[in-house]
């Protein structure tokens, strides 16, 4: 007669009040309260879609790289437009914030290097922010290649963009480009501060599927 011998359950070991704490503290500091009200946010909207996000924060670097996050934890694949900092400024700001930057691809057009992709990473350049007609082709290059419905584009941001161009011609840049991404399957965020004039941001907000306005709260 085989004998059932019964092995005792491991016990796991209960976390103190201090440590709960703790995690939650380090949870926080990491960017997880901002992510989950940017997902939350951007909750409700079509497969593609262009959302204008109005920023007045002062954890710049960490809203931007949650909302990166958000994207590339579910997989996708993204073009992200630097205009407040060199590329691989962004992307080691990216990583130190967690963010996995495999299938990320960065087109600086702040860092004047020339427009030659550096060897061993993702970035290329557009010699300046009043090349738009080389910085939609490069952004649509890239598009291109990429998988319809799993692919994101940030341009961050429409406000040092204004300060190179004319307002009329980012409008026009905004609506164009907003459109072929939709056609191409993408969602597509352009960041903006918030202190730019209404009549602009009237306009911009025209061609936009939704508009989210953060604050240092991000309140809902």
């Amino acid at each position: 007669m085989i004998k059932e011998i019964k092995v005792p359950k491991l016990v796991k070991k209960k976390k103190t009040q201090a440590e709960q704490i703790d995690e939650l503290m380090a949870y926080i500091e990491q960017g997880g309260s901002i992510g989950m009200q940017m997902e939350k946010k951007l909750e409700g909207l079509p497969e593609k879609y262009v959302v204008l996000l109005i920023i007045d924060h002062d954890k710049y670097d960490l809203l931007i790289a949650n909302i990166v996050k958000n994207f590339t934890k579910k997989g996708f694949s993204g073009i992200f437009v630097t205009l407040n900092k060199d590329g691989e400024d962004l992307i080691a700001m990216l990583e130190k914030n967690k963010v996995d930057c495999t299938n990320l691809f960065v087109i600086d057009a702040v860092s004047k290097k020339g427009t030659t992709p550096k060897a061993g990473n993702n970035i290329s350049y557009v010699d300046s922010p009043q090349n738009l007609t080389e910085l939609e082709a490069q952004i649509i290059d890239f598009a291109k290649k990429m998988q319809p419905e799993k692919s994101f584009l940030v341009v961050d941001s429409l406000s040092t963009l204004l300060v190179y161009n004319a307002e009329k011609t980012i409008e026009k840049f905004v609506h164009g480009l907003g459109e072929k991404m939709k056609e191409l399957g993408f969602k597509t965020v352009f960041t903006i501060r918030s202190k730019t004039r209404p009549e602009i941001m009237d306009v911009l907000i025209q061609f936009s599927d939704k508009v989210v306005r953060t604050s240092a709260k991000i309140n809902p």
